[in-house]
């Protein structure tokens, strides 16, 4: 008896997990080289560009779905800045310090600098602009 309520707890569970957008887009005519180091670094984190289906399962201790608005001249330092979503699952106790840890990352991974970056809390795909 036991045994088969936590066979249903463990399927009710799995089939409530939060589900988020996990991909990026670039806006704003890229250059050639902007579009391409766009492309490498959301391979990079494990995303493709976004579509309709790019949704996910996230893991159980990330709890909201998060918008991810992003400025860089992506290392095309003649070509204007372009902006850039990143849609993906994320942590409310974590969301502050996002930004912070992107513009870390893409000085040390890429040599890229964000000019501008604001995380904002969704509801699933409430926020997801194709």
């Amino acid at each position: 008896m036991i045994r088969g309520l936590l066979v249903l707890l463990a399927l009710v569970t799995l089939s409530t997990a939060l589900q988020c957008y996990n991909c990026g887009q670039v806006h704003n005519k890229p250059t050639d080289l902007q579009l391409g180091t766009f492309n490498k670094v959301i391979e990079k984190l494990h995303m493709k560009k976004c579509h309709e289906d790019r949704v996910m399962d996230c893991k159980p201790h990330e709890n909201e779905c998060q918008k991810v608005t992003l400025e860089s001249t992506l290392g095309d330092r003649t070509a204007a800045p372009v902006s850039a979503t990143v849609y993906k699952c994320g942590q409310i106790a974590k969301r502050e310090k996002l930004c912070r840890t992107f513009k870390l990352s893409a000085h040390l991974m890429w040599h890229l600098k964000l000019e501008y970056c604001e995380v904002e809390a969704c509801q699933g795909d409430v926020c997801f602009e194709p």
